[in-house]
């Protein structure tokens, strides 16, 4: 009598790689080096935009805004902000934006302030030499 095999028979097999424990601790030992430098690359931007933003920061009669830049890390050093923070640097997006003509409830006019993008064009600068070493920094060839 003959038996038909119905297809569905699995086979195993067991794959042994010599040194790949080593293997798995240089790999680790690498993903610490990437991150490493990415903290480098973030906190030499950081501090060049912070620099950068208060050299360009418009100065009123108090010097609230200018004073109040800082930077703020995120992800152990991976990213970071760099803005007026508050409270001295509340009044951030009014700078930045402008406003229309303003009045008070009596009708006094409280005038226009126009727009000061020049932290955002720092911003804008400094974004794009981050994204630069970054890109070097993950093409590079490095031989694990």
């Amino acid at each position: 009598m003959s038996r038909r095999s119905s297809g569905n028979s699995r086979m195993f097999v067991t794959v042994d790689i010599d040194g790949i424990g080593p293997t798995v601790v240089r790999i680790d030992r690498f993903s610490e080096d990437i991150k490493k430098e990415l903290k480098k690359i973030t906190r030499q931007t950081t501090n060049r935009t912070r620099k950068d933003m208060k050299a360009e920061a418009p100065v009123g009669p108090t010097g609230n805004l200018k004073a109040s830049v800082r930077a703020k890390y995120f992800e152990g050093g991976l990213s970071s902000t760099v803005v007026p923070r508050k409270p001295k640097g509340s009044h951030r997006h009014i700078v930045s934006y402008g406003t229309q003509r303003r009045r008070t409830k009596s009708g006094a006019n409280r005038g226009v302030m126009p727009a000061n993008p020049a932290m955002a064009n720092v911003e804008r600068n400094h974004e794009a030499f981050y994204q630069n070493k970054v890109k070097e920094l993950i093409e590079r060839d490095v031989t694990i």
